[in-house]
């Protein structure tokens, strides 16, 4: 898991070849004027989901965790807190599902807040819960760039 603000973003860029273009096109992208959707960066190995939506009470999240790709996940408007915590040997709560790429766990990981203009990446050794409300519900704006492992 890394967790850092995004003018610190090209210090990343090395680490898998994927994270090189996924910051360009955050680069190049009106971040705050971008509508919800899908947006393709280089076909289905890197990919960008904008999504609006409510934070909740941690009682509603869920820990995930997703095998295919890496999360990096930006915060443009708004704050929330995301739960973390390394995967080991959890049990689940929902076994993974391969065509949704994703499992739940049980329990409830440690937070930090994620602010606009700071992101997180997650790899798959990584159990993440997001949504989750900082200070009370609020909508916020977030970018979750996909990026397929090699």
């Amino acid at each position: 898991m890394i967790l850092d603000h995004l003018h610190n973003s090209s210090k990343y860029c090395g680490l898998h070849p994927g994270f090189s273009p996924a910051f360009a096109w955050l680069k190049a992208t009106n971040t705050e004027t971008i509508e919800p959707g899908r947006y393709p960066i280089m076909g289905e190995d890197v990919f960008a989901l904008v999504s609006e939506y409510n934070t909740k009470p941690e009682t509603e999240c869920r820990p995930e965790s997703q095998r295919k790709y890496i999360d990096i996940q930006i915060m443009v408007l708004g704050q929330e807190i995301i739960g973390w915590e390394p995967l080991d040997n959890q049990p689940f709560q929902v076994p993974y599902d391969e065509k949704a790429d994703i499992a739940f766990y049980a329990g409830k990981p440690a937070g930090f807040e994620l602010r606009a203009g700071c992101f997180a990446v997650f790899y798959p050794t990584d159990i993440h819960m997001p949504c989750v409300e900082a200070g009370g519900k609020q909508q916020v704006k977030k970018i979750v760039i996909k990026i397929k492992c090699s």
